[in-house]
C-alpha cells in the first residue's frame, strides 16, 4: 500500500503546491481522494496508471476539491480507458458531471458508476454512466460503509464545514501472515490451488484429513489491517475522531497556524494544532498536515513545528510525497 500526495495547497495553488488530492495505490487499483484543479497533471507526474481500476472519493463541492475531476475524466476517454471507475461524493455529484456532459461534451467511454451519499436518509444512490435519467439503484448504508470488498471497506463521516463535507477512512480487512511452503510440503500438500486456498486461511481436506492452515503452522494468524483516514475540509469534529480511531495515518487539513485560530473557526477550517489534537484523540500512529494556505509559502514549517509539540510523529505534506505502509 502506497500513499501519494498529489496536491497539498488550500484554495490557491502555488509554485510547489497544487490543489487538494491524495492517491493510494492498493493491490491492483488506485484510490483517489479529491481532484483539485490540474489534478490530471499531478496524476501523470506521480507515474500512476491511467487504465487501472479506480475509485474516486470527493469530500465536498468547493472548487479546489472537484474542478479537476471533469478534465481527468475527459483525458481517460482520450486514453481509451477500459477499466471500471466508481466516483463517490455528496448528493448532486451526478448532476455536476451530467451538466459537463450536456454543456461541454464530457465523455466516459468506459464503465463508470457515480454514487451519491445521502447522509440524511442513510442511503447510497447509484447512477450507471453519464446518461442515466434515473438512479440504477438505492442501497441502505450500514455502519457508514459506502464500499465493501474482500480486501477493504471505505467508511465515511459527515464533518463540520461551510457546506456538506465528508471525511473518509480506508479500512483494510485483517490479513493472514506469511505462508510457510516448507510446512505445506511436509504435510504432502501439492502446490497449486490447494496452496492458494490455504494462503487465504481456508481449511482444506486432503486424503481424508482436515487441515487448518493456522493450526498446522502453514500460515501465521491474522494481523490487523491498515487504516488511512482523510479529513477533507473541516473544523474540529467528533465524528472524525470516531471515524479515524486507531488510524495508521491521518491526513488532516491544517489551513492555518495557531495565531489565526479565530479565522479558522470562522471559516470552519482547522489549524495545525487542531490537526495534532485530533490525531492524538483518535490514537493515530502518524499525522500528515495538508491543505496549506498560500500565506505560508515561505514558512510552512511553522505549521509542522506547532503540530509536533502535541503530536511528534507529524509530517508536512509536499506534492508528490510518497509513503509506503508495510
Amino acid at each position: 500500500m502506497e500513499l501519494i500526495i498529489l496536491g497539498s495547497a488550500a484554495a490557491i495553488p502555488i509554485k510547489n503546491r497544487n490543489l487538494s488530492s491524495i492517491a493510494i495505490k492498493f493491490k491492483n487499483q488506485t484510490l483517489i481522494f479529491d481532484c483539485g484543479e490540474d489534478f490530471q497533471r499531478k496524476f501523470a507526474e506521480a507515474s500512476l496508471k491511467f487504465n487501472k481500476p479506480m475509485k474516486i472519493f470527493i469530500t465536498h463541492f468547493h472548487g479546489d476539491h472537484i474542478i479537476g475531476l471533469p478534465g481527468f475524466l475527459f483525458r481517460l476517454s482520450l486514453n481509451d480507458r477500459t477499466a471500471p471507475m466508481m466516483i463517490f461524493g455528496p448528493r448532486n455529484l451526478f448532476l455536476y458531471l451530467f451538466l459537463h456532459k450536456k454543456i461541454l461534451g464530457l465523455k466516459a467511454n468506459y464503465p463508470i458508476t457515480i454514487c451519491e451519499i445521502d447522509h440524511l436518509n442513510n442511503e447510497l444512490i447509484e447512477f450507471e454512466g453519464l446518461d442515466s435519467e434515473e438512479p440504477k439503484r438505492t442501497i441502505k448504508i450500514n455502519d457508514n460503509i459506502i464500499f465493501d470488498s474482500k480486501s477493504f471497506s471505505m467508511k465515511y463521516a459527515l464533518v463540520e464545514h461551510s457546506i456538506i463535507t465528508f471525511a473518509y477512512a480506508l479500512v483494510e480487512k485483517p490479513r493472514y501472515g506469511k505462508f510457510n511452503p516448507i510446512r505445506a510440503k511436509d504435510l504432502n500438500i501439492p502446490e497449486g490451488n490447494l496452496w492458494k486456498t490455504l494462503q487465504e486461511g481456508e481449511v482444506i481436506e486432503i486424503n481424508g484429513k482436515i487441515i487448518d492452515p493456522v493450526k498446522e503452522g502453514i500460515i501465521s494468524p491474522k494481523k490487523p489491517g491498515r487504516k488511512i483516514t482523510y479529513s477533507g475540509d473541516m473544523k474540529p469534529s467528533n465524528s472524525l475522531i470516531d471515524l479515524g480511531k486507531d488510524s495508521d495515518i491521518l491526513i488532516h487539513e491544517a489551513t492555518f497556524a495557531k495565531a489565526l485560530a479565530k479565522i479558522a473557526e470562522d471559516k470552519k477550517h482547522s489549524t495545525s494544532i487542531d490537526a495534532a489534537n485530533d490525531a492524538k484523540k483518535m490514537n493515530a500512529k502518524q499525522l500528515i498536515l495538508t491543505h496549506i494556505s498560500s500565506r505560508y509559502q515561505e514558512d510552512a514549517i511553522k505549521l509542522l513545528e506547532e503540530a509536533k509539540e502535541i503530536f511528534p510523529n507529524t509530517v508536512l505534506a509536499e506534492d508528490l510525497l510518497r509513503i509506503t505502509l508495510k
